[in-house]
């Protein structure tokens, strides 16, 4: 019966691929509840979107008793995993088909040096560049994926399925020989198998869930996409020894508002990314082993390689005329020592591997591979040398004995607090909590001076003070065992202050990983973390009084001196609207680029963004290439969070073509682009557009007394806070101040009612504040990259937006006198931001420019709609007083729903 869960949306596809897709998996999955729950149950799911297509969708889900809701909610759920799947396959298709048509792929690093080259950089310069580039994705904690890992391996096998049968389609009748028969047999077990797989988690995941779930895609996926990238590049491109792209983590190293991280979870993380590593390297050598049998009959080797094979003390005979693996025996023995040694294990070696010391560095065990790679290409073996050696070569580059280099970060109020509590207990005299700034930068100067700390086993210290202390314990032996680069920065929470960045050096001092003296040094550089419009907009004077500090060129190194300053994307959009932030962050880029620029000092900015648009989200390479010129510099970071870390990089395909198109924008945004100066008037008039939407912004989510209310009973808000979708609370503290609460949680609850707020709301209003021409609006889209970026941004949320859906649940708040004035500011604030951006491109409809995304959007809302309907009813049973189960995991599911159809969370 597949008209069951048809999507309406489907009809005027543009895409047949897709739309056949879609009913293919529709029909899938009809059949599969069919065959587990009976006939009853497909007509269930018929009738309830019967009533979604014929506009009596309330009354319907009115009549239901709890359990057909959450059945439903489930069903409608899985409807919207499967809608992805087609779409997503309906991409791979066309990137596929336009690769074969020889068509130019602009984001490939190919692409981005052939544009240099065009432009007239040298081959030198070019060279140079790539040598510097040092591109890094982190992967971070942040709760905004609702899928459990097991719905995400079934969705991964579906889309391998689909794949194949694509391909066996494109075959022709006479190839397929039954094949169509068995995948499709295949298709029904695993979507009948989601169909039985829990949706949501009964339990709030632990750290190491999420650091596992992260682990299992960089093994599948991103490391192989690494290797094949580094393959490809290595043929023509890279200079030896470059390494553009690495990997960052904040799994188990993320303090800030998470009591569940700590000494023992750092060690986790990173013991965890090492057992893999060494994995990854022993099963590559174990290749080689198998490959590399040359022997002495017929080939010379080098003096180093024989050095390198004899020491191995392998006694087979089998292997007396195979020096290469000998040599490699001696590797693989002392890889294996270096694991044993980092993870702390004994017991017996397997039985392939011989006894010999451990690496003490990466660049040991680089020097003994480059030793092979030398010998056979000295000896007229070049040719022999075969990707599987230049790749692991280029890993050990990039990953070392850590795989992803993993940041500490911590708010600077705990710092506060932990400091103070330091210097009390060593001198009573020293109230730092009563100083003012002059003199807290004063006394954290002078304690950086002389070589002493602060702390005392003999002394007691609170429970907040003994836990911070014992985290950094566990960053000196992660940097004393592991190496140096397997913890990076030490990024500070809500930065305002100079102070801010002094006082993490001076609890990093207490654990021996800053030398204190006249000329300190640290293991650890700081990276302040600027949040809010405010912060952002002070950043570059506390940028400046840092840098004036003798101190400053110590701790940063004599040798090319580089400051990290991490811009965040969320908390500046929640506290000031998306226009503001945008110009915000963007203005503190260059200001802050300036200020290290006058010390002699590189600058390099790592970017806190989401994957929705209210969160900084938005195609990346489009958001690097719009950045202020002169503000990349080779080198840039950049959080991927929750579900992005799975759309990004669930598969190796996608990971391959998301690495590489990030390597190519900072490699284009590097160079000498000629940008002609902006005139002063037409700088502030988008000071002037900023000022304004913050103004609007801010007049209705903060100084209306309404608000408030309003927010937390006209959205989920309440529920997405027991969704248990990530390991962190929602909010820092027990306050419902929207201040307190989280950015993920607050546009997580905007995009599940619809409204999507926090990605449009302050724009038109602040144009019209600002008293701007239509005509001085299309000028700043001219002059400002990162402006027109937003509003190509700002369209697709006005496009996913739905101002019927987000009135019901404005039906929800108890005060509808406020709830329908609220309402009607925001849809008049709406509507004129829809004709802005229609005029401002000169389109007719939303995204009547790109017809793919349009599908896209169109599909997302059909798959949405029932499901929001769902859960406006379920919400209202919840709020009258049913507490049942069936009505918790219904509302839970049709969060999980209209997640999955929109593509968005927080």
């Amino acid at each position: 019966m597949p008209e069951a869960l048809s999507t309406s949306g489907s009809d005027g596809a543009t895409d047949v691929h897709v739309q056949r897709n879609v009913e293919l998996l529709t029909d899938i999955l009809s059949e599969a509840i069919r065959y587990l729950d009976g006939d009853a149950a497909v007509a269930l799911v018929a009738r309830a979107r019967d009533a979604a297509n014929n506009g009596s969708v309330e009354a319907f889900f009115a009549a239901l008793s709890n359990d057909d809701a959450a059945f439903l909610a489930r069903a409608f759920t899985c409807q919207s995993l499967l809608t992805n799947i087609a779409e997503d396959a309906g991409g791979r298709r066309r990137a596929s088909e336009s690769e074969a048509q020889g068509e130019d792929h602009p984001h490939t690093l190919a692409a981005a040096v052939a544009t240099l080259r065009d432009e007239g950089a040298s081959e030198e310069t070019i060279t140079t560049a790539l040598q510097a580039m040092n591109v890094v994705p982190v992967l971070t904690a942040h709760p905004t994926e609702v899928r459990r890992r097991s719905v995400v391996d079934r969705e991964f096998e579906i889309t391998r399925l689909l794949g194949i049968l694509g391909e066996i389609n494109d075959f022709g009748e006479g190839t397929r020989e039954g094949r169509e028969e068995r995948i499709r047999a295949d298709l029904f077990r695993e979507i009948a198998m989601l169909w039985r797989t829990r949706q949501t988690r009964p339990e709030r995941i632990t750290v190491a869930d999420e650091i596992r779930n992260a682990l299992a895609i960089v093994r599948s996926s991103i490391l192989p996409a690494m290797a094949d990238l580094y393959e490809n590049w290595s043929r023509e491109l890279l200079p030896v020894g470059a390494t553009p792209i690495r990997l960052g983590s904040w799994l188990g190293g993320d303090r800030d508002g998470h009591p569940g991280v700590s000494g023992p979870t750092l060690r986790r993380a990173l013991t965890s990314q090492a057992r893999l590593l060494f994995s990854v390297y022993s099963d590559e050598l174990r290749r080689l082993f198998a490959r590399l049998a040359i022997s002495t009959d017929y080939a010379t080797v080098s003096a180093e390689l024989n050095a390198l094979a004899d020491a191995a003390h392998d006694t087979s005979p089998h292997r007396s005329d195979e020096p290469y693996r000998r040599a490699i025996a001696r590797i693989l023995g002392r890889v294996t020592a270096t694991g044993r040694a980092i993870l702390d294990e004994t017991g017996p070696l397997p039985p392939d591997v011989l006894e010999a010391p451990p690496y003490k560095t990466p660049d040991e065990f680089l020097t003994d591979l480059q030793t092979i790679a030398t010998s056979l290409t000295t000896h007229g073996g070049e040719r022999l040398i075969g990707p599987r050696l230049r790749t692991v070569m280029r890993m050990v580059r990039a990953c070392g004995f850590h795989l992803m280099t993993l940041d500490l970060r911590q708010n600077a109020d705990v710092h506060e607090r932990v400091v103070a509590e330091l210097f009390q207990r060593a001198d009573n005299e020293i109230d730092y909590l009563g100083m003012d700034e002059k003199e807290r930068v004063a006394l954290l100067v002078a304690e950086l001076a002389h070589a002493r700390p602060l702390f005392s086993p003999f002394t007691g210290y609170s429970e907040e003070t003994t836990k911070e202390l014992e985290t950094l314990t566990a960053a000196a032996w992660a940097i004393n065992t592991v190496g140096p680069q397997s913890v990076g920065a030490y990024i500070v929470s809500k930065t305002d202050s100079l102070s801010d960045m002094l006082e993490p050096l001076v609890l990093l001092k207490q654990v021996g990983l800053v030398w204190g003296g006249s000329e300190p040094r640290t293991a650890i550089k700081v990276s302040p973390l600027l949040e809010t419009i405010g912060d952002l907009r002070n950043g570059p004077e506390i940028l400046k009084g840092w840098l004036s500090l003798p101190l400053a060129r110590s701790i940063l190194g004599q040798k090319k001196p580089v400051q990290e300053v991490m811009l965040g994307y969320s908390d500046s959009n929640k506290d000031g609207g998306y226009v503001a932030s945008r110009r915000a962050v963007t203005k503190a880029a260059a200001a802050l680029s300036r200020e290290t620029d006058r010390f002699g000092v590189g600058i390099q900015f790592f970017h806190g963004r989401g994957g929705t648009i209210g969160r900084g989200g938005g195609p990346v390479s489009e958001a690097i290439l719009a950045q202020p010129p002169g503000t990349v510099q080779h080198r840039l970071r950049l959080t991927e969070q929750g579900e992005t870390i799975a759309r990004r990089y669930g598969d190796k395909p996608t990971a391959r073509r998301n690495l590489e198109g990030l390597a190519a924008a900072v490699l284009l945004a590097s160079g000498e682009r000629r940008h002609a100066a902006i005139a002063p008037d037409v700088e502030a008039r988008m000071d002037a557009l900023a000022q304004a939407s913050f103004e609007v912004y801010r007049g209705l989510i903060y100084d209306d007394p309404a608000f408030l209310d309003f927010f937390w009973s006209a959205t989920p808000i309440s529920e997405i806070a027991h969704l248990n979708i990530g390991s962190r609370p929602s909010s820092r503290t027990k306050s419902r101040a929207i201040e307190d609460l989280r950015a993920i949680p607050w546009v997580f609850s905007w995009s599940q009612s619809r409204l999507m707020l926090p990605a449009w709301y302050g724009f038109a209003g602040g144009v019209a504040k600002a008293g701007l021409s239509q005509d001085e609006v299309r000028e700043l889209t001219q002059n400002f990259d990162f402006f027109a970026a937003a509003l190509s941004n700002m369209e697709l949320a006005l496009a996913q937006a739905d101002m019927g859906i987000a009135a019901r649940y404005a039906a929800l708040a108890p005060d509808q006198a406020n709830a329908e004035r609220i309402m009607e500011t925001i849809r008049k604030e709406y509507h004129a931001a829809v004709d802005l951006a229609l005029t401002m491109r000169g389109g007719d409809k939303l995204l009547d420019n790109n017809p793919n995304l349009a599908e896209s959007v169109l599909l997302a809302r059909a798959s949405a709609a029932p499901l929001n309907a769902l859960q406006v009813e379920l919400l209202s049973r919840r709020r009258r007083g049913e507490e049942c189960e069936e009505v918790r995991i219904g509302i839970q599911l049709s969060v999980a729903g209209v997640a999955a159809a929109l593509r968005s969370t927080g």
